[in-house]
């Protein structure tokens, strides 16, 4: 039998401030996503625009490395994310580039937008961080506030990854983890049935899954750190060495029909 979540488990979880530490450079995957649908940069100061946007949404925006990369290529950015730590650091950023702030602490559950307010809503590694019942209220207030015809950008941890299992079971493939730089946070994994019934109302035109592999002498940890200096380890080319360790996420794009 699956357990749910008890009071103090989900004090826990509402607590986490950040998933091991901040990441301050915009996600590969974000800027092919702008570069292929949005626009792309031909020169110091020059954009070939492949789409009207007016407002861009990022969905769980942590300290603003998607609202600084889309602000300064001249959108008109907001963010939301839970973290009252992380809007400050992602306000002050913004403040010393001058750049405009639209940002506020709050729960993709029940975005304060009108609906149909965002061209563009992006959602990196956060909607799979909730439990299944929470990510489809989520999902449904992105639909709310996304315009007609508008795009939407999420990637999600894959069923496919090494990780899949770890923790407690707390319900469908959704892990309570016990253990490791993320040790209290919700980690669902999905895999192509759910997402497809997920997105329903969607027109999907973009789905890749990013993976990365690592030997067995890592701990899978490994493949989240931005730097290693803690957690060097030799790897012994004399022998063989199986990648057996795996990181595997969904890069999905999708319209609103």
């Amino acid at each position: 039998m699956i357990k749910k979540l008890t009071k103090n488990e989900q004090k826990d979880t509402e607590k986490i401030k950040f998933i091991f530490g901040p990441t301050w450079h915009p996600d590969e995957g974000i800027v092919k996503f702008s570069a292929r649908y949005l626009q792309r940069r031909t020169g110091i100061d020059s954009w070939q625009k492949k789409r009207n946007v007016d407002r861009i949404l990022d969905a769980g925006c942590g300290i603003g490395r998607h609202v600084i990369f889309f602000s300064e290529q001249g959108f008109d950015v907001y963010g939301i994310d839970i973290s009252d730590d992380a809007i400050k650091i992602a306000n002050e950023w913004l403040s010393r580039k001058r750049l405009k702030s639209n940002l506020k602490v709050g729960n993709l559950t029940s975005l304060k937008f009108p609906d149909e307010y965002f061209d563009v809503i992006i959602s990196y590694a956060v909607l799979d961080h909730m439990t299944l019942s929470d990510f489809k209220r989520s999902l449904n207030e992105i639909r709310r506030v996304l315009t007609k015809n508008g795009y939407i950008f999420l990637t999600l941890r894959s069923t496919d990854d090494s990780e899949f299992g770890r923790g407690r079971k707390i319900e469908h493939n959704t892990f309570l983890l016990r253990e490791g730089y993320a040790k209290g946070t919700i980690q669902h994994y999905f895999n192509l049935k759910e997402i497809k019934e997920a997105l329903v109302g969607f027109k999907i035109f973009e789905l890749e899954l990013h993976e990365e592999k690592f030997p067995n002498v890592f701990s899978i940890d490994k493949a989240f750190l931005q730097s290693s200096s803690e957690h060097k380890k030799n790897i012994d080319l004399s022998k063989p060495v199986k990648l057996t360790l795996k990181y595997s996420r969904w890069y999905i794009g999708a319209e609103k029909v």
